[in-house]
């Protein structure tokens, strides 16, 4: 019988290479544990910073300084009507262009913000009423703009076939659960290709705001914005010759493309600089007028007092590909008319 054997170096070999393998598996083996171990603790990181980001802004909103003032006025049944008797106007535009404002990084006012060590103006629904200060870009030792995009910044574009029609009246002098206000108001405007956008309003005046006055949705002669605590400080401060706040709806082409949405608009000293630049506090311009125009990115939570975020389906596609979520119209070749009584 012949017998054969393999030689010692090659039975060596397989050992070694058997060694090795096994090495090499349970180097693997410890790297995927260690993997998941990493991946678990990176998401409840990531977990814990989400629900510390919630209560945040939870706590923030429930901080809103309009609360208390809003909640005596809610229930008033007959509230009491402006000083001197109602003020009817009317604000026209018949031709021209609009400039829409489009998604840009917002720089912070000082006078509005106050500084990191300071700060001002963070209470209340983020973008809404305040601007949380974790929001809030810093740099030798002040705020410089906001660290994302939001509806009010430098960027806009021009659009043509311009045309608006505001009528109402103010009437009702303060928040309450009924109003005498009354706003008939529409716009429309054409992009590039042709497509027409409008926005209709109001179905239903915003008789008493969520987190700050609407002075039973029609407002005249009064500071907005800015540092005046009624809407976002996001905006200048900018007196306001009349406001309203309502229910409307958003089309694209005659159709409806979101309904109900909140419509605000303001017809305000200019606040607009050198390149259409969104003005600071010291750049706004007295002796010029505009209209504004704003459906925002946010909608009432039903039975709170607070707004969550939700984005306005405009069927306008930006440069990216992705869809304008709200719209910021302004409007400047306006016609205006006013008068005390009915």
């Amino acid at each position: 019988m012949i017998r054969t054997s393999l030689p010692t170096r090659f039975l060596s070999f397989f050992s070694n290479a058997s060694q090795r393998n096994e090495e090499r598996r349970l180097r693997t083996g410890l790297l995927v544990v260690a993997a998941a171990v990493l991946a678990v603790l990176l998401a409840n990181t990531t977990q814990a910073q989400d629900k510390n980001m919630k209560k945040m802004l939870m706590q923030l909103q429930e901080m809103n300084q309009a609360d208390g003032y809003l909640e005596a006025h809610r229930d008033v049944e007959n509230p009491p009507e402006l000083l001197g008797g109602p003020l009817s106007f009317a604000v026209e535009q018949n031709s021209g262009g609009v400039l829409v404002g489009l998604p840009d990084q917002r720089e912070l006012d000082s006078d509005v913000f106050g500084t990191p060590e300071m700060p001002l103006a963070f209470t209340g629904t983020p973008g809404v009423t305040g601007v949380p200060v974790p929001f809030r870009e810093v740099e030798n030792g002040q705020f410089t703009q906001l660290d994302r995009p939001t509806p009010f910044g430098n960027k806009s574009t021009a659009m043509p076939s311009g045309s608006m029609m505001l009528k109402a009246q103010d009437v009702t002098a303060t928040d309450a659960a009924t109003t005498e206000d009354q706003v008939k108001f529409k716009a429309s405007w054409e992009d590039k290709q042709g497509n027409t956008y409008a926005v209709r309003c109001c179905e239903m005046l915003s008789a008493a705001g969520p987190e700050f006055p609407t002075f039973g949705g029609v407002v005249t002669n009064h500071l907005l914005h800015g540092f005046s605590g009624v809407g976002t400080p996001l905006m200048p401060t900018e007196y306001t010759y009349a406001a309203f706040w309502g229910m409307g709806a958003v089309l694209k082409n005659g159709e409806v493309v979101d309904k109900p949405r909140v419509v605000h608009g303001m017809l305000t000293e200019y606040v607009r600089t050198e390149g259409y630049e969104l003005a600071s506090d010291s750049e706004v311009t007295p002796t010029r007028k505009h209209f504004h125009l704003m459906v925002a990115p946010f909608m009432p939570v039903k039975g709170e007092h607070k707004f969550e975020h939700n984005n306005v389906s405009t069927g306008f596609q930006l440069p990216n590909g992705k869809e304008l979520p709200f719209w910021h119209v302004m409007f400047e070749n306006l016609n205006i008319e006013s008068q005390r009584g009915e």
